[in-house]
């Protein structure tokens, strides 16, 4: 069986938080610039706020839109992330199983659950924690049902179907 790779992420989200960054930072500095010209000291101040706010907020948004791949294959789980790549073979594992939270923004997440958790975490450490056990947010629903559909094909005595979300209370555990 041949390896199944969901792509995250958005390149137009990427631009736009882009276009935002670049707008915001520019327009402080022209603000800075003309009041300096002016005389006018408040929008002095007020222009490198704005150029901070611009280059903080639309680096959140361009980073929250990163591109990020999930691949499963017929030996285990491969995330791929600049920065964050990493392996998890299914023989580590006891259980997978995903998850769907709508709040704020729609969000998928893959719930990891190890044969040893305390091994696990010592070998695997770029593979994120949560306090609720080892859970990775997706960012979007995008791969909803191609990974579904993955890991029904390649983990089947795995693959624990969706589960309640960790923040529906104490009994969200797989």
């Amino acid at each position: 069986m041949r390896e199944i790779e969901i792509p995250f992420g958005n390149r137009a989200e990427r631009r736009a938080g882009l276009a935002v960054q670049l707008g915001f930072t520019l327009f402080g500095v022209l603000l800075m610039f003309l009041s300096y010209a002016d005389g006018h000291l408040a929008a002095m101040f007020v222009g490198p706020l704005v150029a901070l706010g611009g280059l903080i907020g639309g680096g959140v948004w361009r980073r929250k839109a990163r591109l990020r791949r999930l691949v499963v294959e017929p030996q285990g789980l491969r995330w791929e992330e600049k920065g964050k790549t990493w392996a998890v073979p299914w023989y580590e594992l006891a259980g997978v199983s995903l998850s769907y939270d709508a709040k704020p923004k729609p969000a998928l997440w893959l719930h990891l659950v190890p044969n040893d958790p305390r091994a696990f975490s010592l070998t695997y450490r770029s593979v994120p924690m949560t306090p609720f056990g080892h859970w990775v947010q997706l960012a979007d629903d995008t791969g909803n049902d191609l990974l579904d559909l993955a890991l029904k094909r390649h983990a089947p005595q795995l693959y624990r179907g969706y589960v309640t979300h960790f923040t529906a209370g104490r009994g969200a555990t797989v």
